[in-house]
């Protein structure tokens, strides 16, 4: 089958075309998919140049966003047909641990969990073997290229606007960096909850884009004194703020933070710590939560809000599965908007 290779960390030069990679044989409780559609994710560079304590076997593939049709079904698998349209949960639970058994809701927690394209082969790949309990149908309304959004970044930002924060309407909610595949989906989301919403980009040109996918104010993060922009609209500060850019922003973002204040950490773009101011933290009474990701259920849930409330992913490029590695470059200019997908 055609592949992408991780054949050892570091640059994209590291990253291997092949056409003649082994076919994931299918165990009896999997689903085999012929994967049509994958994206690029953060994550993917993280694991290509090497994160410290993980260690995976090489050469490896990368790919949390696994999209396709069903190829192949597992004797002890029912529910699902030859052909069905489909999408794989980026997580895989264990059903053991505590977490598992005492609160299955909360499963993408589990102590041996296995994410897609970083603990086992992913879907930068014509195939791949997927659990059948991962296994979620997609709506016929929903392209596979527009899939790819909601795997990785779309489920990341539903847990966190709708479990996790539990966004209200009326309320305010910023981003950092709302041009990208998660705050694409993060900024539409928001509108949908009816919250007044805040979103940062890179360059001028992508406001106009961002404010149509809902975002009511739109600021440069290079260009703008976005701190002081957002105080002037709203003193007594934000409801709820979405950081995944890490120590540039976090001590602005906490400043941001109105009394009751909630902030979504779930990204380290540019770094691992940061300070936190101890006093401020319980004197304004403030929440901070770190997450990643989401349950099977979050995504079923998700892609029914989609289809209801058209929720319509941007889906920035579309490149062959051979150019990964210009998919990677073009992901760390910050030249894109949306999702970047992969086509094997």
């Amino acid at each position: 089958m055609k592949a992408i290779l991780l054949t050892q960390h570091g640059g994209v030069e590291n990253l291997h075309y092949t056409t003649d990679f082994p076919i994931p044989e299918c165990g009896s409780d999997d689903i085999r998919v012929r994967i049509k559609a994958t994206s690029v994710n953060r994550a993917d560079t993280v694991v290509r140049n090497g994160y410290p304590g993980l260690s995976i076997p090489l050469p490896h593939i990368l790919g949390g966003d696994i999209v396709g049709e069903i190829e192949h079904i597992g004797e002890n698998v029912m529910g699902f047909s030859i052909g069905d349209r489909v999408m794989a949960a980026p997580v895989i639970s264990c059903g053991t641990c505590p977490i598992c058994v005492n609160t299955p809701e909360r499963n993408h927690l589990c102590f041996n969990w296995k994410y897609f394209g970083m603990h086992i082969n992913g879907g930068y790949a014509e195939y791949c073997t997927v659990p059948s309990k991962c296994i979620v149908k997609i709506p016929d309304t929903i392209t596979y290229e527009e899939a790819t959004c909601f795997g990785v970044a779309g489920l990341t930002a539903y847990h966190a606007l709708y479990t996790i924060a539990k966004l209200k309407e009326g309320e305010t909610f910023m981003i950092w960096g709302g041009s990208g595949g998660l705050g694409t989906i993060a900024v539409q989301l928001a509108k949908a909850s009816g919250a007044i919403v805040i979103a940062t980009v890179g360059k001028d040109e992508k406001k106009p884009t961002i404010h149509e996918l809902g975002a009511d104010y739109v600021f440069n993060h290079y260009t703008d004194d976005v701190a002081a922009e957002v105080r002037k609209l709203f003193p007594l500060g934000i409801n709820c703020i979405m950081d995944y850019v890490g120590p540039a922003t976090f001590p602005k973002s906490f400043e941001l933070l109105q009394k009751g204040g909630r902030m979504l950490l779930c990204g380290i773009l540019t770094g691992r710590e940061s300070m936190l101011n101890i006093h401020q933290t319980y004197l304004r009474h403030l929440s901070i939560h770190g997450l990643y990701l989401g349950t099977r259920t979050e995504l079923e849930e998700l892609l029914t809000l989609a289809a209801e409330k058209s929720i319509k992913p941007l889906v920035g490029k579309v490149m062959n599965l051979s150019q990964a590695g210009e998919a990677h470059e073009l992901m760390i200019s910050g030249g894109y908007m949306g999702k970047i997908v992969l086509i094997p």
